[in-house]
């Protein structure tokens, strides 16, 4: 029986190619969008499950309140690890990292080779006993038995030492903590096969925390054994037996933790424990780590959601060009049941078509996958290979959604088709079902609704993208050059080499200052800020640092008074404030300027307190993420003494060239400091990372849908056509024009969309405004954006409806009167 049904529907497939090809393309189409977001959400599902154990593994963190201030850290002090692997049996291990921040330089002399990297962590030896560690090289027993003992990662021994086993090479390291900006010499003892890009860490260079103990136990202290008041913060981690209570863990350390604490209800600490798997969707350690680390489960789910429009508009087409063709085949199901089929086995008839057809279609829909994996990890920021579409999971879930999408796209064809009768049939009565027809139109709404959500909500995400970047810094930020200057580089160095630079006449705008756009996880920018002349009021605000050419660097506009003025030895200890700072203190420009002001960093040092005179009012610019609201801001002409980017605005079309230039001179003013650049428009691009990705996703997935729908209204004008077939021929015998002809096919469709209007302009309004919340400054969300995308969803079902009317229009009346 099943090669019976194979038979048939495949002579069914050949008498009706075009159908076919359109029902197998759009639901391969569909098939490879589905593939491609699940093995995207299967990759941010999988963050750090890759380690031995993962299902046991914690990150230790604390949740702080000071001054009115609260926050979650990823960072604990040095003493819980020991305390809670003492106190508590559960706790069968763990390990400390400790990231110092700043990129650190590193050396290979012998080569004259110099690379910058943030991804250093200083670890101790239990480090392999909590991770993944996949040694390529390198005895993982003795790695770090010495305190000058380096193991690097396989993607930079490439960069340093090609394919060569660099185990035993000298490598030295620079930090401006870490070595207090000296070249220090290490040991290569290993290299570490890269870690995946589901990883929340990339270490790139581990460090034996040995070569530290001079800087850790300085003073008299020591890091390991601070509870929380002094110095001594690291990412800790913790290897747990299964099933260990979790929170009566905490609750008890908690304890623990206060009784070896100075309590002061301004100053609290509380340990935190967060699953590992947990940390890549916790939004509350953003500021612990890169970026690119934290995602948002908001886009998981608005992906996962994509994913189950696509298939589903797919599906829908698959319906209704299913039945579209019924009339075609209801003699022969008439014949059947005449001949003795049961339903059941027509029934099953359909079902094997619709099975077979996905089938093929998931077959073209993995090739279109496998094809379109380069460009989908350009736009998802991922490095997927063909190995990564054999896993097991994703195999599970492509055939699930394939026998589903199977079952219910041909189960309704199905039903119906096989419950006609067959003297009905026989008679050339009409096939005709209004429940049937009532269905198929709320198919069509159905797939109106979703394709104007799907346009509507990418042309609001792509306009507020655009909003974003026509700010002040992002628009110059294409010709913006940034340099690393670090702590490696001397200060009285920067004049020199800004003056070699400038020897270039196109090279006239430089600057030094801090490292803008500010990201969460950069460090904070705020100051205190008092005004003597107004009774010494605390004010935190933003404070920004550079040299006299920063308001000119970044295209700083001013409002009242004046910038800074190159050669004005005095304009050093000036300031220039931003408009909400003027809000903030409530009082008139003019009252403003010339006014004294003290600046300092929160809980800093009285000595490293500055002053100065209030000399210009600039515009506000967000110099933080546009999720952040512009707080008040007072810019000094002083470079900040470890912040610190140099800025070089290159000439359009000169870039490489430029450069090269740049690079040379760097070299000669800066022996032995790496020369690490990017532009400040890139900065901005992996600020808004998961917005780009979101709103260029959202663009490829809309023109799918937009393409699949009109396949589906292509089905539908078919069936129209053809059921209407004697009417339009005597409707042409009455003198009816092709216009007439059209707009009464044409009528139908548009009163479909007219209710889909109804349903989507509601609903993508809740959604869009809800998405924008999240941003503070955002686009106005105006009835234009629907008005155009209903306008052009119109357009595209006539051009859609026109072709299949046109010719049904333009067959002659006598053969359209003759039709069955």
């Amino acid at each position: 029986m099943l090669r019976n049904y194979i038979i048939i529907a495949l002579r069914t497939f050949k008498k009706q190619r075009g159908f076919t090809f359109i029902n197998i393309m759009g639901l391969a189409i569909g098939l490879a969008s589905v593939t491609l977001i699940y093995l995207f959400i299967i990759d941010e599902q999988g963050f750090d499950r890759f380690h031995p154990d993962s299902e046991n593994l914690y990150i230790l963190g604390s949740h702080n309140q000071m001054n009115g201030n609260e926050y979650t850290s990823a960072y604990a002090p040095g003493a819980w690890l020991n305390a809670l692997k003492s106190n508590f049996p559960e706790i069968k291990g763990g390990t400390q990292l400790l990231s110092l921040g700043y990129p650190a330089h590193f050396w290979d002399r012998q080569q004259d080779k110099i690379l910058l990297s943030e991804n250093i962590f200083w670890v101790q030896p239990d480090f392999k006993e909590v991770f993944s560690f996949p040694l390529k090289y390198g005895n993982p027993a003795t790695v770090f038995s010495k305190p000058n003992a380096i193991v690097i990662s396989a993607s930079v021994a490439r960069q340093f030492y090609g394919g060569q086993d660099p185990v035993g090479r000298t490598l030295e390291l620079s930090h401006i903590y870490g070595t207090n900006n000296k070249y220090v010499p290490l040991i290569v003892t290993g290299v570490l096969e890269d870690y995946p890009g589901n990883s929340h860490i990339q270490p790139d260079y581990l460090v034996s925390t040995g070569m530290l103990h001079d800087m850790m136990t300085a003073g008299g202290q020591n890091w390991l054994e601070n509870w929380g008041a002094s110095s001594g913060w690291f990412l800790t981690y913790l290897h747990t037996t299964p099933g260990a209570d979790i929170d009566r863990i905490l609750k008890t350390f908690n304890g623990v933790v206060q009784s070896n604490l100075r309590q002061d209800p301004k100053n609290v600490i509380q340990p935190m424990i967060k699953p590992l798997r947990d940390v890549h969707f916790s939004d509350e350690l953003r500021s612990s780590y890169n970026n690119s680390r934290i995602g948002n489960i908001k886009y998981l789910y608005i992906f996962a959601s994509t994913a189950l429009l696509v298939i589903v508009i797919a599906s829908i087409n698959y319906m209704n060009l299913a039945t579209a063709r019924a009339v075609r085949r209801s003699k022969e199901i008439g014949l059947r049941k005449v001949l003795g089929s049961r339903r059941w086995q027509l029934v099953g008839q359909f079902l094997s078509e619709s099975m077979i057809t996905t089938l093929i279609a998931l077959l073209i829909g993995l090739l279109l996958a496998m094809l379109l994996l380069p460009t989908f990890n350009n736009v998802a920021g991922k490095h997927f290979t063909f190995v990564h579409l054999m896993q097991g999971r994703l195999i599970a879930y492509i055939l699930g959604t394939t026998a589903l999408v199977g079952l219910l796209s041909g189960s309704y064809p199905a039903l119906l088709l096989s419950g006609l009768m067959p003297l009905t049939v026989l008679k050339n009565a009409r096939v005709s079902a209004k429940g049937s027809d009532r269905l198929r139109k709320g198919l069509i709404i159905m797939q109106y609704t979703i394709t104007i959500l799907l346009i509507v909500s990418t042309a609001i995400m792509v306009r507020q993208m655009n909003f974003i970047h026509q700010s002040v810094l992002s628009r110059s930020g294409d010709a913006l050059l940034s340099v690393r200057w670090s702590g490696m580089a001397s200060l009285n160095k920067y004049l020199s080499l800004k003056q070699r630079i400038q020897e270039d006449a196109e090279l006239d705008v430089v600057t030094l200052a801090n490292h803008l756009p500010n990201q969460d996880y950069f460090g904070s920018l705020d100051h205190d800020v008092t005004f003597p002349e107004l009774g010494n009021e605390q004010h935190r605000w933003g404070g920004m640092s550079g040299d006299f050419d920063l308001p000119k660097a970044f295209n700083l506009e001013l409002i009242a008074g004046r910038t800074f003025r190159t050669g004005n030895p005095a304009d050093s200890s000036t300031y220039l404030l931003n408009e909400s700072a003027i809000k903030s203190l409530g009082l008139p420009m003019e009252k403003v300027l010339g006014m004294r002001l003290t600046i300092n960093r929160p809980g800093a040092d009285p000595s490293q307190r500055r002053e100065g005179t209030v000399i210009g009012i600039v515009r506000d610019f967000p110099y933080q993420s546009i999720h952040h609201a512009i707080s008040p801001l007072a810019i000094g002409s002083r470079p900040d003494p470890e912040d610190r980017i140099l800025y070089i605005k290159l000439p359009v079309g000169k870039f490489q060239e430029k450069i090269a230039q740049i690079e040379a001179k760097w070299r000669q003013e800066l022996p032995g400091v790496g020369f690490g650049h990017w532009f400040m428009s890139e900065e901005f691009g992996r600020m808004y990372d998961g917005e780009n990705r979101l709103s260029i996703l959202f663009k490829s997935f809309s023109v799918l849908s937009i393409l699949i729908a009109c396949m589906g209204l292509f089905g539908l004008s078919s069936y129209l056509a053809e059921q209407r077939t004697k009417e339009i021929g005597i409707r042409k015998t009455m003198g009816a024009s092709l216009p007439q002809i059209l707009r009464l096919l044409f009528m139908p469709f548009l009163r479909l969309l007219g209710v889909a209007c109804l349903i989507a302009i509601p609903l993508g309004w809740l959604a869009i405004d809800r998405w924008l919340q999240d941003f503070i400054y955002r686009v106005h969300v105006d009835m234009l954006v629907f008005l155009t995308s209903i306008l052009l969803v119109a357009l595209l079902t006539a051009l859609v409806v026109s072709y299949e009317t046109i010719r049904a229009a333009l067959v002659n009346p006598v053969k359209s009167l003759r039709s069955e």
